[in-house]
C-alpha cells in the first residue's frame, strides 16, 4: 500500500506553494522593470551626452545579472507550478524517478522538489 499525505498536510504543501508562488511574481515584477528602465534612467543623467566605457559596461553587467535572476525565478515558477499541478492531481510528494514518498522533511524545504534526496 503507498502511503499519501494527509489532507491537511497538502492544504499546508498548497499554502506554502502559492505564498512562494506570489513572492516570486513580485520579484519578477520588479526585476522586469528594473531591466526595461533605460540607461540613462537607471544612471540619472539627464543629458544626452553618453557615458563613459565603463560605466556602459557596468550597466550591461548588471542587465546582464539581472536576466539571470529573472530566468531563475522563471524556472523555479514553472517548479511550483507543477507541484501545484501534482497536488490537484494527488500525486504529489512521489519522486517522479523511483516513485517512493518524498520525505516530508525534504518537502518542508523545497515544497516544489520532483525527486527524492537519493535520485536528485
Amino acid at each position: 500500500m503507498i502511503k499519501k499525505l494527509k489532507k491537511e498536510e497538502l492544504k499546508r504543501f498548497e499554502k506554502l506553494l502559492l505564498e512562494e508562488r506570489q513572492k516570486i511574481l513580485r520579484e519578477l515584477e520588479y526585476e522586469s522593470d528594473q531591466i526595461a528602465k533605460t540607461q540613462l534612467e537607471t544612471s540619472g543623467d539627464l543629458a544626452a551626452y553618453s557615458n563613459h566605457m565603463a560605466d556602459q559596461g557596468t550597466e550591461t553587467e548588471r542587465r546582464e545579472i539581472t536576466s539571470q535572476i529573472i530566468s531563475s525565478r522563471r524556472d523555479t515558477l514553472f517548479e511550483i507550478n507543477h507541484a501545484l499541478r501534482k497536488i490537484a492531481q494527488g500525486t504529489y510528494g512521489f519522486c517522479e524517478r523511483c516513485g517512493k514518498m518524498i520525505p516530508k522533511r525534504r518537502l518542508k524545504f523545497l515544497p516544489q522538489a520532483r525527486l527524492c534526496i537519493k535520485c536528485s
